[in-house]
């Protein structure tokens, strides 16, 4: 018989594993947030047509999901401190009667890896004690069981074991390092005169690094003659090599993923690969963009850019405890030093935010560079279908270029020189999260009220901008000009889920604060919250109708949502904005009463 517990608790320790939200989880496999909340809470099993998504989702098998064992594998990794090989599937299905025993080599594991350097395969793997991380050298045996402890996770930093030499001959340097890790040096130069060197040796040597923190277990290796240098703010070990860095494990992004404002998605990614305790639902709330709406009366994509027409970053920075510095259009004789800033951010661990990085002006993060900075490398919200052919058994994608993937940490290369680029600036207080909640009603209203900036309509008059827009009905007979039609089209959808998504994010992130306020005005924002969330329910209610209707309509040939172009489903969008602006006005009321009650008097 199953164990329904055992099983939620597997998907919930698996999800947060991988970095889903439920809601994110859920959007992916095309399902509700209850359903994973009730499979979570052992109300329910996932039905049987889910469970190859859902395991795909989760990186394991379906039997592990359903039969969960009291010794599981959560990541496997063959590596020489400079390649890492993932072979957790495999790992994971030598796990037998709840013990694991293995030769770590190549032809075992079943990959190649030619390199000189020492190999070893470390492991993250769950016990009913706990989450735990082990390793073994090449050539020597991995023994896991369900009694196994190892190495806990570490919120601070800690080298594990140190060894100097190559795959012939090697030797343990953990002492040197322990001895050196007393002066606090920022470098490690690696060389003869640091290390013990073999007498037999005539090849190159590598310091190989295993350190633990908040991040998992991790192995790096310097070559003799090079330097090691502290990183993400002495958390974390990085090859001092001036022509390539690259910041290793930030997050992928992706629209359909619960982020549908890149800016905000990419300053996620940013600041949770920094070690920064804040949600996508907080950045949004914070910075104010969960109140944005803007639009164009030319109909394009960059009204949905969170800030092409407002300052969502100045109280954002302030909220996070950092100065921040912005370059905008540079010209080409100040591209040098820009890129020798981007640089040295990379190397100190901070990743910089730009806008036009792959495909068309959207947000990303640059995440690394090669070649001396003349390339750098991304994530960008683009990158979902790479991933998808690379994921794919059959993958054509050619074994040169996969290599190339490989050896950058999974990273793409940027194609543009972007034209906006965010930096972070020094650390500083932060404040307190009522003085951060008044802001954010601040922005709320001012950002409601906004005026038109450089032909962007915010607040109010987008609404009203975009309520006219809709009831031209000469600017949608997809008989008279299809392409800039279904453009509109595109565009009114892309506009809709971003007013889903925002409005979400605000009631999540209202709600998460309504504790903060005074009796008396918990209630004020208990409403600005159920009305953000109306507005979301709203919207998804209608795309969801929309996209059922599309899915019947071929006529056109298009997949965009909200393409069967009727007078009718325009008059039903304006109804739903009419009804949004409403809502959105007695927001406004509610937060100034707020505002005049709680803060005016305080």
């Amino acid at each position: 018989m199953m164990d329904l517990e055992k099983i939620g608790k597997r998907i919930a320790s698996l999800r947060r594993e991988k970095g889903y939200t439920g809601e994110a989880l859920a959007e992916r496999l095309h399902i509700s947030p209850q359903a994973i909340s009730k499979w979570e809470n052992a109300k329910c099993l996932p039905e049987t047509s889910v469970l190859p998504a859902l395991a795909q989702a989760l990186d394991c098998s379906i039997d592990s999901l359903l039969c969960p064992r009291e010794l599981f594998i959560l990541e496997a990794v063959y590596t020489d401190g400079q390649t890492h090989i993932p072979v957790t599937h495999f790992v994971n299905n030598m796990v037998r009667d709840n013990s694991l025993n293995i030769c770590v080599n190549a032809p075992f594991l079943g990959v190649s890896l030619e390199s000189d350097r020492l190999k070893l395969l470390t492991v993250k793997f769950q016990t009913p004690k706990g989450i735990f991380f082990s390793y073994a050298l090449q050539n020597g045996s991995l023994i896991l069981d369900k009694e196994s402890i190892c190495f806990a996770q570490e919120q601070s930093f800690q080298i594990i074991d140190a060894y100097y030499g190559n795959e012939k001959e090697y030797s343990s340097a953990l002492q040197k390092m322990k001895h050196y890790e007393y002066f606090k040096w920022d470098r490690i130069a690696v060389n003869h005169e640091s290390f013990p060197s073999s007498t037999a040796s005539d090849d190159t040597e590598y310091l190989t690094l295993i350190y633990l923190n908040a991040d998992g277990i991790h192995v790096i290796s310097c070559p003799e003659n090079n330097d090691l240098y502290y990183g993400d703010h002495g958390t974390s070990i990085m090859l001092q090599e001036q022509s390539k860095c690259i910041l290793k494990g930030i997050m992928r992004l992706s629209w359909e993923e619960g982020m549908e404002c890149p800016w905000a998605g990419a300053l996620y990614a940013a600041v949770r690969y920094m070690g920064e305790p804040y949600t996508y639902h907080q950045i949004m709330g914070m910075s104010g963009a969960c109140y944005r709406i803007c639009f164009t009366e030319v109909w394009d994509y960059s009204c949905t850019d969170a800030l092409v027409a407002y300052d969502y970053v100045t109280p954002l920075y302030k909220a996070i405890g950092y100065s921040f510095r912005m370059a905008e259009r540079l010209e080409k004789h100040e591209r040098k030093a820009e890129q020798r800033a981007i640089m040295e951010d990379i190397q100190t661990g901070r990743p910089v935010l730009a806008i036009n990085l792959r495909v068309a002006p959207e947000w990303g993060v640059i995440t690394g560079y090669t070649d001396n900075g003349r390339h750098f490398l991304c994530r960008t919200y683009f990158d979902k279908d790479v991933f998808a052919d690379l994921e794919q058994e059959n993958c054509q994608m050619p074994e040169e270029r996969r290599m190339v993937f490989e050896e950058n940490e999974g990273y793409l290369f940027a194609d543009f020189w972007p034209f906006l680029i965010l930096h972070f600036g020094e650390k500083r207080d932060i404040p307190s999260p009522l003085d951060t909640l008044k802001a954010s009603l601040e922005t709320l209203i001012a950002s409601f009220h906004a005026k038109e900036n450089r032909g962007y309509y915010q607040g109010k008059d987008a609404y009203e901008a975009w309520i006219k827009g809709l009831s031209r009905e000469s600017d949608f007979r997809l008989a008279d000009d299809r392409d800039n039609v279904l453009r509109r089209l595109g565009i009114n959808d892309s506009m809709l889920c971003n007013l889903m998504d925002s409005r979400h994010a605000a009631a999540s992130y209202l709600h998460e604060n309504i504790a903060l306020m005074p009796e008396k005005d918990r209630e004020h924002l208990t409403q600005i919250a159920q009305n953000c969330q109306a507005i979301a329910d709203m919207v998804t209610a209608f795309r969801s109708r929309v996209n059922k209707l599309s899915a019947c309509e071929t006529a056109y040939n298009t997949v965009n949502a909200f393409c069967v172009s009727t007078p009718e489903l325009r008059k039903e969008q304006i109804r739903l904005l009419k009804d949004a602006l409403a809502l959105e006005e007695e927001n406004c009321r509610l937060a100034q009463r707020i505002l005049e009650s709680c803060f005016v008097e305080s």
